[in-house]
């Protein structure tokens, strides 16, 4: 064997045991995140479940479309704010579901718990006429990495349903959540607490409403 094929076996050799190496390293594989339970601390007190409605009467109905969030953040990838002109993604990071999809479920389920007087549907509502129907949007919702801290508005209209509907309110609040850490879980962490935020002060907006 000559020297020249001696060097080009010896070199195969090498790349195929750094490749094997590669995609044995438990930390090349992708991250999967998904939005966490928002529910936390929102559950009834001393642990009771939500009442039910009395023999005979019907629980108003609130329809609640899905949550608006910024268009640059419905992606795979878990982004961030890098600074005010540009967005960066956290390495080898995934969200496990579309982002506003995990966002509006766990807002249902937190204003869900906010409201057991009501009953709560998804856009539509079958046969049954809406009380009231709900919009929220959280623009922007950025998280601000070297800050750490979720940064966000969140807008809430509430509309009256059937054929001529009318805005009966609308309120908008400012947020600013810290994090502890320097991480993508902290990232979903922050928008699980801003889920569970939003969700306690629309509740209290739907509580107060005249349709």
């Amino acid at each position: 064997m000559s020297l020249s094929t001696r060097s080009f076996v010896t070199l195969a050799a090498l790349v195929t045991t750094l490749a094997a190496g590669c995609a044995s390293d438990p930390s090349a594989a992708p991250a999967l995140l998904t939005v966490p339970s928002a529910n936390l601390g929102t559950a009834a007190p001393n642990g009771a479940d939500a009442p039910a409605s009395t023999p005979g009467t019907t629980q108003p109905l609130l329809a609640v479309r899905r949550i608006a969030i910024p268009e640059y953040l419905v992606a795979r990838r878990v982004r961030y704010r890098a600074d005010p002109s540009t967005l960066a993604e956290w390495p080898n990071t995934f969200w496990a579901e579309r982002i506003e999809i995990g966002v509006s479920r766990e807002f249902l389920s937190a204003l869900r718990t906010q409201l057991p007087g009501w009953t709560l549907c998804e856009n539509n509502c079958g046969d049954r006429t809406p009380t009231l129907a709900l919009q929220v949007d959280m623009v922007p919702m950025d998280y601000l990495r070297s800050a750490q801290k979720l940064q966000a508005r969140a807008r809430v209209v509430l509309s009256s349903a059937g054929g001529n509907p009318r805005v009966l309110q609308t309120q908008e609040w400012n947020y600013e959540l810290p994090t502890s850490a320097d991480t993508a879980q902290a990232h979903a962490q922050a928008v699980a607490e801003l889920i569970r935020q939003v969700a306690t002060a629309t509740a209290a907006v739907v509580k107060t409403a005249k349709p």
